[in-house]
């Protein structure tokens, strides 16, 4: 959960220290009571705060994902994975899951792999516009799926619905925002820019939704697969959590033309739609959803553990895409 990397000149989320590798020889002992043999294995360059392995067992390749904290059992993860199988939604199958594996001492989740590479590595804008769109009808399925409470979700163990570690919206819109406003966020924004995002959280806090939603939590060009031009499926379930609705598009619009310098929220919206429609303010709610989520991240940021500086390129990076965003208010 909270994977972190450092790509592209950003930090996607909150750490940057790599966990160091697993036990080799526990990683061995697992593999080799789940498979009957000890296949080859190599930690993922991605993973940072989560060890996540890929296995090569013959042509197939699997991955395994070992629990970030001690008590998180990832059976509540495969169950999504399962649930939303069913539902349609393409992603990894559950090969195998430990509430707790003794030789690792976390728990642990072995997974099919979704084929291809992610949409980030592609340079066609048609085919990123494809892609995007079949990921958008995927989305809409995902989300779809109502959690209860709001935030990231509890990973303890199997249980539906999923649970979440607020009971309130309002308290999940406030998390991490400065006690006394605007805080560090003064010397980042004019009084104009300030203003906007004020009335966003007023608007936001006023309107709760009538249930919390699912949202895949880190849904950007990142984790959208694709091979041959085709949309195969999505990966990375480690940022889950109870959200409003529209949590993900505004996700995917805070980070749009970052990695890839075409649009490509118009295409998940025309995806999205042939699933779910859409309400007639879903602009101006999507719009909101982002600038509340980089208020978080960029709280997060200036805050302790990280502390970093009002000059760390991520802050001045977030705040410029916030103030992009708020600019037409």
């Amino acid at each position: 959960m909270r994977d972190a990397l450092a790509s592209a000149g950003r930090v996607r989320e909150d750490d940057l220290e790599r966990k160091p590798d697993v036990d080799a020889a526990a990683t061995a002992a697992l593999l080799r009571r789940v498979f009957g043999c000890t296949p080859a294995f190599a930690r993922t360059p991605d993973g940072v705060s989560t060890q996540v392995y890929r296995v090569f067992r013959g042509t197939d390749t699997f991955y395994l994902r070992v629990a970030e904290e001690p008590g998180e059992d990832l059976r509540t993860e495969a169950e999504l994975h399962d649930r939303l199988r069913g539902l349609g939604v393409r992603v990894a199958d559950v090969v195998h899951v430990e509430p707790l594996d003794a030789g690792i001492g976390r728990s642990v989740l072995i997974t099919t792999e979704v084929p291809g590479t992610s949409l980030a590595d592609v340079s066609d804008p048609a085919v990123a516009a494809t892609v995007a769109e079949d990921a958008g009808r995927d989305l809409a399925l995902l989300n779809a799926v109502a959690v209860d409470g709001y935030g990231f979700v509890r990973r303890h163990g199997p249980g539906w619905p999923l649970r979440a570690e607020h009971s309130r919206h309002a308290t999940f819109v406030m998390s991490h925002l400065p006690q006394r406003w605007p805080g560090p966020l003064e010397s980042l924004f004019d009084g104009r820019d300030l203003e906007a995002v004020e009335g966003l959280l007023e608007r936001e806090r006023a309107r709760p939704p009538a249930r919390a939603a699912l949202a895949h939590g880190d849904f950007d060009v990142t984790p959208i697969f694709c091979a041959d031009g085709r949309y195969t499926g999505l990966i990375d379930f480690g940022e889950i959590r109870g959200t409003e609705p529209l949590f993900d598009l505004g996700h995917f619009l805070l980070h749009d033309r970052e990695t890839l310098p075409v649009a490509l929220l118009p295409a998940v919206l025309r995806g999205y739609q042939q699933v779910r429609p859409l309400p007639a303010d879903h602009a101006e709610t999507i719009l909101r959803s982002a600038v509340l989520l980089g208020l978080r991240q960029l709280s997060r940021w200036l805050g302790p553990p990280r502390g970093f500086g009002l000059d760390h390129p991520a802050v001045v990076d977030r705040a410029r895409r916030i103030t992009e965003l708020v600019a037409p208010l």
